[in-house]
C-alpha cells in the first residue's frame, strides 16, 4: 500500500491502455461521476479475493487488484449517458469573512528583491540635500551601473520617504509639510501604486518608540499615525508602513516597550530591518527571529519587507565600514527569506521582499579628501561603490529567486489541496495518492534547496578565499620581482661574501619563499573555487531538472483532484 499514491500517479499521466467496453462502471455509489469516493472504495478492497457480491472487481477476474484500479482511473470523470438525481446537494462551507477594507491580493505571492538604495538625485525634491549634491549626481549619473543593473533584472524601486510628512523634519506636520509631501508623491509614485511604501521617521521620535509606558508611546503612536493616515489617503492602494518598524526591542523575548498593536493595526505594510553592527559574527538566528516575530505581530494579515544594508558601524563615527558579502547573505538575507510563522488555521506566512539599502551620501561623508577631489574622482568612485551594489546585489538575487521558486511550488501544492477540500469526498480521497506525491517533492526541494544554500555558502567562501589569495600572490609575486633586480644589482656593486651582497641575497630568497608559498595557497584556494562553482552549478542543474518531475506529479495531481 505505501506505493499506491505514486503508482496511481504514474498511471493518472502515462496510462494508454484502452477500457474493454464490457468493465461494469466504477462508479460504485452511483453518482454519475468515477471520482474519489469510488476510489476510496476500491482501495478499501485492493488486493482482496472476492468473496460473494463484489463491484470493486471491474474486470470480473475474482480479486481487486491493480488491474481494476486501473480501469477506475480509465474512467475517471463523468459517466456517459448518466441521468442526475435531483436531489439537492448539500451546501458549501462558507469561507472566512476577512476585513472588506484591507488588501489581501498579496497574498500567496513569491518574494520579490527591492531596490532602496538612497540615490543623491533623490533629495532633488526634499529639504534637505541642496543643489549641489543631486544635481551632481544627475549630470554625472550616479548610481549608473546599479540602476542599470536593477533594471536589466527587473529589480523594482522601493519608494521611501525619508522624514515621511514631516518635510522640515521638525517633529511637526504642518500644511506646507503636507503641501511638499503631495508634489514628491506626485513626481514618485503613480496614483494607482499598489506597491510598498516606506516612510522612513526617525528623528526625536524614533528612539521613543522603545519606552515601557503606555502613556508616552500612545503619544509616539499618534505622531506616527497622523502622517500615515495622510499617506494613505493620497495612495490608498500602496501598501505603507514605517522604516524599521517593528523595532528589534519590540520583537525581542525580554521586551518590555509598551503595545504598539494600534500602530500595526493602521500600517498596510511594514519593513522591519535586520541590519547588523557584529562584523564576522553569526547573527542569523536572531535576525531570523526578529522577521518571524514580525510576521506574527501582524498576523499575516498584511505584507512585510525584510530591510537588509550591506553597510556597518563599529562606533559613533558611522556606518563606514562594508560587510563580507558571504557574511551579509548569511546573515541579513537568508533570515529574512527563511522567516517563517504559520497561524492557527495551518497557513504559513513568510516575507513578501527584501530591500536592499544603501546610500550613496556615506561616499562623501567617509571618503578622504571628498571635498578636493574634481567630480570626474568623484564619479570613478561612485563606480566602484556600483560593482560592489552589484556584487551584493547578484547574490541577493539569487537567493531571492530560489525562495521565489520554492514558493511558487508550494503555492501551487496549496492550490491543489485547496482544490481537494471542495467536499469531504474529494479530501478523503485523494489524500491517499496526494500525501505520497507531496512528500516526495517536499523532500527533493528540502534536499536541492539545502544542496543550493551549502554550495552558494561554500562558493561564497572559497570566493572570498580565491580573490585574497589572488591578490597575496600578486603581490608576492611582484617583491619577488623586485628582490631578484636588487639582488642582481648587488652582484654587480658588491663583492660576494659582502655585507650588501648577503643582505639583498638573504632578501632575495625570503621574498621568493615568500612568492612560492603565495603560489601555493593561490593554486590551492584556486581548486577549491573551481570546484565549489561547479558544485553550485550542478546542484542548480539538479533543481532545474527535478522541476520537470514535479511537473509530472502536478499533472497526476491534477487528474486526482478533479471532479467533474
Amino acid at each position: 500500500m505505501t506505493t499506491l499514491p505514486l503508482m496511481m500517479a504514474t498511471i493518472a499521466t502515462s496510462l494508454t491502455v484502452s477500457v474493454v467496453t464490457a468493465s461494469p462502471i466504477a462508479d460504485f455509489n452511483n453518482d454519475g461521476f468515477v471520482n474519489a469516493s469510488d476510489l476510496i472504495t476500491l482501495t478499501g478492497s485492493l488486493n482482496r479475493s472476492c468473496d460473494g457480491e463484489c463491484p470493486t472487481d471491474l474486470n470480473e477476474d475474482g480479486y481487486t487488484d491493480t488491474t481494476d484500479l486501473m480501469i477506475l482511473i480509465q474512467q475517471w470523470g463523468e459517466v456517459p449517458n448518466y441521468v442526475a438525481n435531483d436531489a439537492d446537494q448539500e451546501p458549501q462551507a462558507t469561507a472566512a469573512t476577512r476585513d472588506p477594507d484591507r488588501d489581501m491580493s498579496w497574498q500567496g505571492q513569491a518574494p520579490v528583491l527591492l531596490d532602496a538604495i538612497y540615490y543623491d538625485q533623490y533629495t532633488k525634491l526634499f529639504s534637505h540635500g541642496g543643489y549641489d549634491r543631486w544635481h551632481d549626481a544627475e549630470v554625472y549619473n550616479q548610481g549608473e551601473y546599479t540602476q542599470a543593473w536593477t533594471q536589466e533584472n527587473n529589480v523594482e524601486v522601493q519608494p521611501m520617504v525619508y522624514g515621511g510628512v514631516d518635510w522640515d523634519h521638525d517633529g511637526s506636520v504642518s500644511e506646507e509639510d503636507k503641501a511638499n509631501f503631495v508634489i514628491w508623491l506626485d513626481a514618485n509614485v503613480p496614483a494607482d501604486y499598489n506597491g510598498p511604501l516606506c516612510l522612513d521617521l526617525e528623528g526625536d521620535w524614533w528612539p521613543m518608540l522603545d519606552t515601557s509606558s503606555q502613556t508616552v508611546m500612545d503619544v509616539v503612536i499618534n505622531a506616527y499615525l497622523e502622517q500615515l493616515e495622510f499617506a494613505k489617503s493620497l495612495r490608498p492602494n500602496a501598501k505603507i508602513g514605517f522604516w524599521g518598524f517593528p523595532k528589534k526591542s519590540h520583537t525581542k523575548i525580554d521586551s518590555t516597550t509598551a503595545s504598539i498593536d494600534r500602530l500595526l493595526e493602521a500600517c498596510t505594510a511594514i519593513f522591519p530591518d535586520v541590519y547588523e553592527n557584529n562584523p564576522g559574527g553569526n547573527d542569523s538566528v536572531r535576525l531570523q527571529a526578529h522577521i518571524e516575530k514580525c510576521l506574527e505581530m501582524v498576523n499575516g494579515e498584511i505584507p512585510v519587507y525584510a530591510q537588509a544594508s550591506p553597510r556597518y558601524k563599529l562606533d559613533s563615527t558611522g556606518y563606514r565600514y562594508f560587510h563580507d558579502q558571504a557574511d551579509f547573505l548569511r546573515d541579513q538575507v537568508q533570515p529574512a527569506l527563511d522567516a517563517e510563522w504559520t497561524d492557527t488555521n495551518g497557513l504559513a506566512h513568510k516575507v513578501n521582499g527584501i530591500g536592499f539599502w544603501e546610500a550613496y551620501t556615506y561616499i562623501a561623508m567617509y571618503t578622504e579628501g571628498w571635498s578636493s577631489m574634481t567630480m570626474l574622482d568623484r564619479k570613478a568612485i561612485w563606480n566602484d561603490i556600483d560593482q560592489l551594489h552589484i556584487e551584493y546585489l547578484e547574490g541577493m538575487k539569487e537567493l531571492v529567486d530560489i525562495a521565489a521558486e520554492v514558493a511558487e511550488q508550494q503555492m501551487q501544492v496549496a492550490k491543489e489541496t485547496s482544490a481537494a477540500n471542495n467536499s469531504k469526498q474529494t479530501v478523503v480521497a485523494t489524500q491517499v495518492a496526494l500525501d505520497a506525491i507531496q512528500s516526495t517533492r517536499t523532500q527533493q526541494q528540502s534536499r536541492l534547496v539545502g544542496q543550493i544554500k551549502s554550495a552558494q555558502s561554500t562558493f561564497a567562501s572559497t570566493a572570498s578565499s580565491f580573490r585574497s589569495s589572488a591578490k597575496a600572490y600578486r603581490s608576492a609575486r611582484s617583491s619577488w620581482t623586485k628582490a631578484r633586480r636588487s639582488f642582481s644589482s648587488s652582484m654587480r656593486k658588491y663583492k660576494q661574501g659582502s655585507r650588501q651582497f648577503n643582505s639583498a641575497y638573504a632578501a632575495y630568497k625570503q621574498a621568493r619563499k615568500d612568492m612560492q608559498e603565495a603560489s601555493q595557497d593561490y593554486r590551492q584556494d584556486r581548486e577549491s573555487f573551481q570546484t565549489a562553482r561547479a558544485t553550485m552549478n550542478t546542484a542548480k542543474e539538479q533543481w532545474k531538472s527535478a522541476n520537470a518531475d514535479w511537473q509530472e506529479m502536478a499533472t497526476a495531481e491534477q487528474t486526482l483532484l478533479a471532479t467533474k
